[in-house]
């Protein structure tokens, strides 16, 4: 099993003087927004790590059927890098991993517009469970 610093808020969560744990589900989803709330290109060890979710902040919404399915069509190609990036992983490594970390399937992707604000659900399922993402303004 693998496991992560957790995070709270963007910032490290801590119990005391001990830095938080997460693993499992918890990681799973933890993961996913780190990949996708991370600002495309922003890693210079990795240049293509993240998505350009920002990049729609400011942007005339002329047709939210077209803004959402841009949304859509990147936090797919954002799970679909992140989900062969951990079966590459896993298959490396198995022993490194537990079931409840392994995107399974990605289930959903739900965008809304709400006037001139656009908020999206991410469902993925692992072998034991469904984990669930949300995005909205406060979160970009």
């Amino acid at each position: 099993m693998s496991y992560s610093l957790q995070l709270q808020g963007g910032d490290l969560s801590v119990t005391g003087s001990e830095c938080n744990i997460v693993y499992g589900t918890s990681k799973l989803v933890q993961d996913m927004e780190i990949w996708l709330l991370t600002r495309y290109g922003s890693d210079r060890m990795h240049p293509t790590f993240g998505s350009t979710l920002q990049s729609f902040i400011g942007q005339p919404m002329t047709s939210p059927t077209t803004t959402q399915t841009n949304v859509y069509n990147e936090i797919l190609r954002v799970l679909n890098n992140y989900q062969s990036m951990v079966y590459a992983s896993f298959q490396g490594n198995p022993n490194n991993f537990s079931l409840e970390e392994l995107p399974y399937s990605i289930d959903s992707i739900s965008p809304t517009v709400t006037f001139d604000t656009l908020y999206c659900t991410v469902q993925v399922s692992n072998p034991s469970s469904t984990a669930t993402v949300t995005i909205s303004p406060s979160s970009l």
